[in-house]
C-alpha cells in the first residue's frame, strides 16, 4: 500500500462550517460546538447536538432543530431519495430506531429491540434500514448488524458473524463493514481488541475478505464510487484516508496533527464530519 499527499485542489475542496450553527450559539449565549453524527444529503446536514436533531444548509447558515421530544436522539440518517430521517432514540428507555420526516414530524418507531438497536444507514433502494444491536449478544463485546423495513419488520439479521458499522456498494450487492471494534475511542495509537478493522463482503456469493491490513483504527468505511473513504490513526492522530478497492493505493486526504477526525459519513458526493467540535464538508471532486 502506498500513501500520497493529496494535490491543492483536495485541500481547496476541504470547507468547514465555523458559522453554521448561528441559531445554536444565539440560544446558548456563545458559539456552538461539539456536533455529533452528521449526515448530508443534497443541500442539506442533519446532526445531533444537545440530544437533539438539527437541520442546516449544507453551505452553512442557521441550523434548525427538527425535535424537541423527552429523550436523547442521535445518528441520525437521511434516506436515499432524502424524505426520511431514521434516527436512534432513547424515548422509552432503552435505545432504539425511529423514522420521521426529513423536514421534521412525529416518529414512528422501527424496532423494539431487548438489547437496544442504533441505525447505522439505508440501503441503497432506501427500503431498509440498518441497525446494529446486542439483542442476540448480551454476553459479547461486539454486536450484530441487523436490516429493519422502512415500513416497520422484525429485525433481520445480517449473515455475518458480527459487525459495528457497514456501508453498501451503490448496488447493494456488496458491503464494506467494521467487523468488530469500537469506532469512537480517545486511546492514541491503541491496537489492543478494541480497534476497528474492516471487511467486504458479497451478498450475492456469501463471501467476505479483509480489507484493511493495518493494526489500529480503520473505521466509518464508505463506499464512494469505486473507492472506500475511511478513518485511520496510521499517522498518529485520526485523520480520513481514501482506498481504491481495485488497486489497494490508500492516500491520505485530511492533515489534521492535533484533533481527530470523527463520526463522518457520506450521500456518495460529499463527506460530512466532526473535527475539533465543528462541521466539515469534503467534496468527492476534489480528492486525488
Amino acid at each position: 500500500m502506498t500513501c500520497q499527499r493529496p494535490s491543492v485542489s483536495a485541500l481547496r475542496s476541504l470547507v468547514s462550517l465555523l458559522a453554521v450553527l448561528y441559531v445554536v450559539a444565539t440560544a446558548h449565549g456563545g458559539e456552538a460546538r461539539f456536533m455529533q453524527y452528521p449526515d448530508i444529503h443534497g443541500d442539506r446536514i442533519v446532526f445531533s447536538y444537545e440530544n437533539d436533531l438539527w437541520i442546516v444548509p449544507a453551505g452553512g447558515g442557521a441550523a434548525r432543530r427538527i425535535t424537541s421530544f423527552p429523550g436523547k436522539e442521535s445518528m441520525p440518517r437521511f434516506s436515499p431519495d432524502g424524505k426520511w430521517i431514521a434516527f436512534t432514540a432513547s424515548y422509552e428507555g432503552a435505545s432504539d430506531a425511529y423514522l420521521m420526516p426529513a423536514e421534521g414530524g412525529e416518529p414512528k418507531r422501527l424496532t423494539y429491540s431487548p438489547g437496544g438497536a442504533q441505525v447505522l444507514g439505508w440501503t441503497p433502494d432506501g427500503t431498509r434500514v440498518a441497525v446494529r444491536s446486542f439483542m442476540e449478544t448480551f454476553i459479547s463485546r461486539d454486536p450484530n448488524l441487523y436490516f429493519v423495513s422502512r415500513d416497520g419488520s422484525a429485525p433481520e439479521r445480517f449473515p455475518i458473524d458480527r459487525g459495528v458499522l457497514c456501508s453498501f456498494s451503490p448496488d447493494g450487492t456488496r458491503m464494506l463493514y467494521c467487523r468488530k471494534g469500537r469506532e469512537e475511542y480517545q486511546w492514541k495509537r491503541y491496537k489492543g481488541g478494541h480497534f476497528c478493522d474492516i471487511w467486504l463482503y458479497d451478498f450475492t456469493t456469501r463471501a467476505f475478505s479483509p480489507v484493511s491490513d493495518y493494526v489500529g483504527k480503520n473505521a466509518y468505511p464508505m463506499w464512494v464510487g469505486d473507492r472506500m473513504f475511511f478513518v485511520s490513526d496510521r499517522d498518529g492522530v485520526s485523520n480520513l484516508y481514501v482506498q481504491d478497492l481495485a488497486t489497494k493505493a490508500i492516500t491520505r486526504v485530511t492533515h489534521y496533527d492535533a484533533l481527530d477526525v470523527m463520526m463522518p459519513d457520506t450521500d456518495g458526493q460529499r463527506i460530512v464530519y466532526v473535527q475539533d467540535g465543528y462541521l466539515h464538508v469534503l467534496n468527492r471532486s476534489g480528492t486525488a
